[in-house]
């Protein structure tokens, strides 16, 4: 009996041991990155940010860089997966060249690929009127990409967080007593044969 309580203890020790040594796994393994909605785009034009990898409700500055010049756009907040979605009106003055988003956190400071902001400033128009065959309105036709939008916003805010869900730890635990307990009754049933 008392080297079947031995084993027992050293197979539950060893058990903890190894519970406690295993790192849990993280959904967020890789580093934190920006994505943007457009390569090339015009000024005064909306520019969609995508973070990715981010950690759990974490707060994102981001801000616009060009070569001489670094303009504050807000903070937004990634959500349970790690992810935050920003829309940004860029400045209808900003001049031609390329710029980048840069976002920073109490971990990281990273930028966004280069964009290119070139042409003429995009301009707010209303033009509800009914048209018919004769009455064609034409205009340049554009280069850059299909994803940018040419109707300028405010200032958008940033995506709210989903609520956190429950820990999972509790069931962990739950599940490791019974594994034990399962354990120390097959140990005691084989020893009474």
């Amino acid at each position: 009996m008392r080297k079947i309580t031995f084993q027992a203890l050293l197979f539950i020790s060893l058990f903890l041991f190894a519970l406690r040594v295993a790192q849990p796994a993280s959904a967020h393994g890789a580093e934190p990155r920006l994505e943007i909605g457009a390569e090339r785009i015009n000024p005064g034009s909306v520019l969609e940010v995508r973070g990715v990898e981010f950690e759990y409700e974490e707060e994102v500055t981001l801000s616009l860089i060009g070569s001489d010049f670094e303009v504050a756009l807000g903070a937004a907040i990634a959500d349970v997966e790690g992810i935050f979605l920003f829309t940004i009106a860029l400045p209808t003055e900003l001049t031609e060249g390329t710029y980048l988003i840069r976002a920073t956190t109490d971990d990281h400071m990273l930028d966004s690929p280069a964009f290119e902001v070139w042409g003429v400033a995009t301009q707010a128009q209303e033009d509800n009127a009914v048209r018919d065959q004769s009455d064609l309105q034409l205009g340049a036709v554009p280069t850059f990409a299909p994803a940018v939008s040419s109707t300028p916003l405010p200032v958008a805010a940033p995506v709210e967080a989903a609520p956190p869900e429950a820990s999972t730890m509790p069931l962990v635990w739950v599940a490791v007593g019974i594994g034990v307990l399962l354990l120390l009754g097959l140990m005691l049933f084989r020893t009474k044969r």
